[in-house]
């Protein structure tokens, strides 16, 4: 029920009305939501206790000139006779600036006025009330915020409207402050003892109506749930049968079967082709960020586990990023273009995570290094040409040098290839003679054709994904993702090579140093060939002896990566295990989910080549 009191007393009950629901009204205000999300300002009426759109500051366009006209009760007018003068007046100022006239017959029309009685703001109820019941008068009836809660508010120093609103929640359910807000600002006013205007009000943010989650989140699903990225090349793919894998938002080729090839086939054909005489990969995706001032080089010293500052300009340097927590999260080829400027090479997954990554220590803790740092993933085609015949095909097309002697191994170099201006990287993510050349996104296309034109006679075959990562795993080189899931170090995967002696400090150095991390128990990567030849199952557990302290046998290594190596003629693997590389030779057990138990022997994790000689020729 509702137990009525005089506005003016103490509260002291004069009737009681039993009820089942009780309607409330808001006042009269007017809807100035629209006119405020365009950047129109409001005054206070206060005859009318309310706020109202500011007719001398209205949104203003571009050209300098309002575009945004308040009519009618839109624009605090509530008597009809004064909402249709008002809708009158509008509506000729709009025609009149767009050039027109109304028709001198084109008059307001009138409606019976209907006086009322001045508005008499009541701000708190009953006036006399007592502390007691003050302390149960509500303002914000949806998430319960009183009187005293504003009031507490402005005596703890939020006296910002904005900080206010935030300290007590006022306004912030459903209604978005409809009944709450006026009502809240004069509260504040008074608690401050200052005019309402001076308070001002909380911002007005879209949407006007409340909505539900599903209507927010009914575009993320099916084709459009998550972004598709594309290279430049996509099209040249999809029309030449590439079978697509997603890779982060990306889609990239992961093989090219021809016309009555299985898959399996097609990636044993990509990998001895590219072996034998030369492939491309399309290899745009990968992160491409250039960080540039008088502190970059100083920046990814602590960046990278190794020392990037001590890079030569035109010199290329394989480097390992880790996480404050010191668990690899990122690898890749950076490049020094000049004393002050870097480009780093990123997964294709992390371009975006590593770039924020960056910018996170430069904003929050080295906000004093001298360093701008631009993801220009999307601005460059970048296509790898490997194989024997690489340097052959580059030859073909012309235009700059690319032997030996003046572009080696890890070093890179601007110039013109069949008159494409480019950017070649003598770097091999294959153990290949390897080339990868960025050029302009709008030039990819056309660059791909003239490769493989010059490549037509040389056994030039697009390769794709499984291809990649049957190369690089036949050479022992890591995958971020798959070597790695959040919890491997370097050191876990024989990368000490890659951690600099000669600095003092890196992101995740002091981590690494915790006794956790240098438990000599930590599994440790190896390389695995099944004795059988056959190919080990992904994310295969070996068993060793005995069962752990909950009953359950014991796992002492787990598969990394594990493929088919048609260069090799039998399974290959890598793998975490247990003092690894301490037992080169011995066979473990890896059970399978199809009741069989595979066998492989723990050997080298370079399959293939293991002294570099065809990368380096």
């Amino acid at each position: 029920g509702v137990e009525v009191c005089s506005q003016a007393g103490e509260g002291a009950v004069l009737e009681t009305f039993p009820c089942d629901a009780v309607a409330m009204s808001g006042g009269w205000s007017p809807v100035v939501h629209l006119w405020s999300h365009c950047g129109g300002k409001l005054t206070w009426d206060t005859a009318g206790a309310m706020f109202r759109p500011d007719v001398n500051n209205p949104p203003l366009g571009a050209d300098g000139h309002g575009f945004v006209t308040a009519a009618g009760a839109a624009g605090g007018f509530f008597a009809l006779d004064d909402i249709l003068h008002d809708a009158h007046a509008a509506a000729d100022g709009v025609v009149t600036t767009l050039g027109f006239k109304l028709p001198a017959d084109a008059v307001s029309p009138n409606a019976d006025r209907q006086e009322e009685a001045p508005l008499a703001p009541v701000w708190m109820m009953p006036q006399g009330a007592n502390v007691k019941l003050r302390e149960k008068t509500w303002l914000d009836y949806q998430n319960d915020v009183k009187v005293s809660d504003v009031r507490l508010a402005a005596q703890e120093g939020f006296v910002s409207v904005e900080h206010a609103k935030r300290y007590t929640t006022l306004g912030m359910a459903t209604d978005q402050g409809k009944l709450s807000n006026i009502n809240g600002l004069a509260t504040l006013a008074g608690a401050m003892d200052a005019d309402i205007p001076a308070v001002g009000t909380t911002t007005f943010r879209p949407p006007y109506h409340p909505i539900s989650m599903g209507a927010i989140a009914g575009e993320a699903r099916g084709d459009v749930f998550q972004p598709i990225r594309r290279t430049p090349l996509h099209d040249w793919h999809d029309a030449n049968g590439a079978e697509w894998e997603p890779v982060g938002q990306w889609r990239r080729p992961y093989a090219y079967p021809r016309k009555g090839e299985s898959t399996h086939d097609a990636v044993m054909r990509e990998v001895t082709n590219t072996r034998s005489k030369l492939g491309m990969l399309d290899a745009s995706t990968l992160g491409k960020i250039i960080v540039k001032g008088p502190d970059a080089g100083r920046f990814l010293d602590m960046l990278y586990t190794n020392m990037m500052s001590t890079l030569k300009p035109g010199k290329c340097r394989y480097g390992l990023m880790c996480s404050e927590n010191g668990f690899l999260i990122d690898d890749g080829v950076v490049a020094r273009i000049d004393d002050d400027t870097f480009l780093c090479h990123t997964t294709t997954g992390g371009a975006e995570s590593i770039h924020q990554h960056m910018e996170e220590w430069l904003q929050t803790e080295w906000w004093d290094f001298n360093v701008y740092v631009a993801n220009v993933t999307e601005q460059y085609a970048q296509i790898a040409v490997v194989g024997p015949n690489a340097r052959k095909c580059l030859e073909k097309l012309g235009g700059m040098d690319v032997s030996k002697d003046t572009l080696a191994f890890m070093e890179w170099a601007d110039g013109t290839l069949g008159g494409f201006k480019c950017r070649v990287y003598r770097i091999s993510f294959s153990g290949e003679l390897s080339y990868e050349i960025a050029v302009d996104a709008g030039q990819g296309q056309a660059f791909w054709d003239a490769l493989m034109v010059a490549g037509n006679d040389l056994g030039v075959m697009p390769y794709g994904t499984e291809c990649l990562h049957i190369l690089r795993a036949e050479k022992g080189f890591i995958m971020i993702g798959d070597e790695t899931d959040g919890t491997v170090i370097p050191q876990d995967l024989g990368l000490n090579w890659a951690i600099s002696k000669k600095k003092d400090d890196y992101l995740g150095k002091r981590a690494q140093q915790r006794s956790h991390m240098v438990d000599p128990t930590r599994w440790k990567l190896v390389g695995l060939e099944t004795t059988d030849g056959s190919t080990l199952p992904d994310g295969a557990y070996a068993v060793g002896d005995g069962e752990n302290e909950n009953g359950q046998r014991n796992m002492i290594g787990r598969v990394t990566s594990t493929y088919h190596s048609p260069t090799l003629g039998k399974g290959i693997a890598m793998g975490l295990v247990l003092n690894g590389p301490d037992r080169m030779g011995e066979v473990l057990d890896f059970p399978g989910t199809d009741g069989k138990t595979y066998q492989a022997k723990i050997v080298d994790p370079v399959f293939y080549d293991k002294e570099g000689a065809k990368q380096n020729v």
